[in-house]
């Protein structure tokens, strides 16, 4: 009976068998999976929520400097060095280009063009209305600011008015449609898109040393989308001209 025992002992298993090892090694590897999925959500979101505090800041340092000389400053272009060009305003080189941080004395990083980067190391733009007063731009000549404030009705919804909407062309819901300027970030796949929400606000290829170009003043801020034909992962913010008007009225800038 002892010996019987010792024998059965002598062939049981010792170890894992190849399938069970194959089973522990595919369980690992979804676990891992996860993981890294996880971590790379959790990595896109910060980013996200960094680029809506950057695109705060710029928007109040866009305030600040109205206060201080009585308009906005045009974009930087891609060969501005970061200035706004042309520095003194009124009729600017490109009304869609990027932001003037040199100009605003703004920290971060930045590329070898001198522009802000997003967290997502692409170069932050910027646009501003090009409506124009008796020769006068409205939004980057003091006098052309004066003109309008004193006639605001002659701020109305066109061409030469940015528009935002959540759809291309500046359809279906309009969050505004009388947008003095508007800075934003192309997000995560900032060169590489076809959705038109996405082409609404800029137009491939969205590389050095033009990173893109705009077409118009109609911009698309819509949820965000991994996929699909609505793709969308741009993040925009806009002043407001009631708020500017107040803060230029409050600085002394106008009556």
């Amino acid at each position: 009976m002892k010996t019987n025992l010792l024998e059965k002992g002598r062939q049981q298993p010792s170890g894992f068998s190849l399938l069970e090892m194959a089973v522990v090694m595919l369980i690992v590897g979804l676990l891992l999976g996860g993981l890294f999925t996880a971590i790379g959500d959790s990595t896109q979101i910060k980013r996200r929520r960094d680029a809506e505090a950057q695109l705060e800041l710029v928007e109040e340092a866009l305030y600040g400097f109205a206060q201080g000389n009585g308009w906005l400053p045009c974009p930087a272009t891609n060969s501005s060095a970061g200035q706004a060009d042309p520095v003194g305003g009124g009729a600017c080189t490109s009304f869609h280009g990027f932001v003037p941080a040199r100009t605003l004395g703004l920290q971060g990083p930045f590329n070898s063009q001198n522009l802000l980067l997003d967290p997502w190391g692409n170069p932050l733009r910027y646009s501003v209305s090009d409506l124009t007063l008796t020769g006068d731009r409205a939004f980057t000549s003091a006098a052309g600011m004066g003109k309008l404030f004193a006639n605001v009705a002659l701020m109305v919804p066109g061409a030469n008015m940015i528009c935002v909407a959540t759809t291309a062309a500046c359809g279906a819901t309009i969050l505004s449609n009388t947008v003095p300027a508007l800075i934003y970030s192309l997000g995560n796949n900032w060169g590489n898109f076809s959705s038109a929400f996405e082409l609404e606000n800029v137009t491939p290829p969205v590389v050095g040393p033009g990173w893109g170009t705009v077409a118009n003043n109609n911009f698309v801020s819509t949820g965000y989308a991994e996929e699909g034909a609505n793709e969308f992962d741009d993040v925009l913010v806009w002043l407001s001209p009631s708020i500017l008007f107040s803060r230029l009225v409050s600085a002394g800038q106008l009556p």
